[in-house]
């Protein structure tokens, strides 16, 4: 993989059958408001569950399993791949840890999430997710 493309892990958090959404904080520079997953980018030394891991800790709290990857797809406009990690809560408090990355928390199925959200209110992620229901729908 070239060294120009970042490589960003999505936690995809299930819970009682829900899935975990975020609501971007609005003094991101990037997507500032979208609705999307917890998520970070790899840093070196790490893999995607590391990734995954730690993010959960800064961001929800919380400590999560990761189960498997569900997906990856590749967003050549920002130079990133995503992996997409789905993951059960371990423990943890479960809070907004960072206001800075995250204003608002929301469990929906997905079949819930997209009809509530256009795809101008969804991170790129999600948009690529709503048009590809075979990773999603078995979850």
């Amino acid at each position: 993989m070239s060294s120009s493309i970042i490589k960003h892990t999505v936690l995809v958090l299930r819970n009682n059958g829900k899935i975990l959404f975020v609501k971007r904080s609005m003094k991101k520079k990037t997507l500032p408001g979208a609705w999307a997953f917890p998520s970070g980018t790899v840093e070196p030394g790490e893999n995607c569950f590391e990734t995954i891991a730690r993010e959960a800790r800064e961001e929800l709290d919380i400590e999560v399993n990761p189960i498997r990857i569900i997906a990856e797809t590749r967003l050549p406009e920002f130079s990133v791949k995503l992996d997409f990690v789905l993951c059960e809560i371990k423990n943890g408090n479960f809070r907004i840890n960072e206001p800075n990355e995250i204003d608002k928390l929301e469990w929906l199925t997905f079949d819930e999430f997209f009809n509530k959200f256009s795809d101008s209110e969804i991170g790129h992620g999600l948009v690529w997710l709503r048009k590809n229901p075979d990773v999603w729908r078995s979850l």
